[in-house]
């Protein structure tokens, strides 16, 4: 799993999927939503069945603009590792934007 951060309001799951779907087979993809505003939290994941998939995403896509924003890509840990899922494609990577600094963050 993959961790795309500093998405803009627009990008949704559809276009996150259709955004990583060249690299390789996606599993799932989820953007976070915020409780009080129910949009997205700025950051997805996405969920690779393959371990070279989920590097391709990340060395593709980091540096890369979608709907105006820089992304940056990088391997996130899960906050609870639940049993089952092994290996990289099961890890996330995480992109976050940080409008202070007008980059993406970890």
């Amino acid at each position: 799993m993959i961790r795309d951060g500093g998405l803009a309001e627009e990008v949704n799951e559809t276009i996150l999927h259709s955004a990583f779907i060249p690299f390789g087979d996606i599993k799932d993809v989820k953007t976070p939503l915020d409780q009080a505003t129910q949009k997205h939290r700025s950051f997805g994941f996405v969920t690779f069945l393959e371990r070279e998939d989920a590097a391709a995403g990340m060395d593709n896509m980091d540096g890369a603009e979608l709907y105006g924003r820089v992304l940056t890509v990088n391997y996130a840990l899960p906050e609870k590792i639940k049993g089952g899922e092994q290996g990289w494609a099961a890890q996330p990577i995480m992109v976050r934007w940080c409008p202070l600094h007008r980059l993406m963050v970890l």
